[in-house]
């Protein structure tokens, strides 16, 4: 049977004909391969979702500091940032220093 086209009911009735020469001890060693592949997918598919649950459990543990307290540096206040400049005004008073948006 020659086609020309890619007719489905062409191709059906082609892989119908095939299945009914191919003898049934290599039919089901082929069934048995397919059915080999898909269960080897699926497991495949089951280690990589419970990979995941894994890394993720691991990822959301909090360690501690890896140099012990007794061990860690001391900070130097000088080294914090700038120092604050006292103006003289009490914390609830508001003051604005920049006036360019009026002038």
């Amino acid at each position: 049977m020659v086609v020309y086209g890619f007719d489905p009911i062409c191709l059906v009735l082609a892989q119908a004909e095939a299945a009914k020469e191919i003898p049934p001890t290599t039919r089901a060693i082929v069934l048995m391969a397919l059915l080999g592949i898909v269960l080897l997918g699926m497991l495949l598919v089951v280690f990589i979702l419970l990979g995941g649950h894994w890394v993720r459990r691991q990822g959301s543990h909090r360690r501690g500091p890896v140099v012990p307290p007794d061990l860690m540096l001391k900070k130097d206040p000088a080294l914090d940032g700038p120092e604050r400049i006292d103006s003289g005004q009490s914390a609830s008073e508001t003051a604005i220093t920049d006036n360019t948006r009026n002038s």
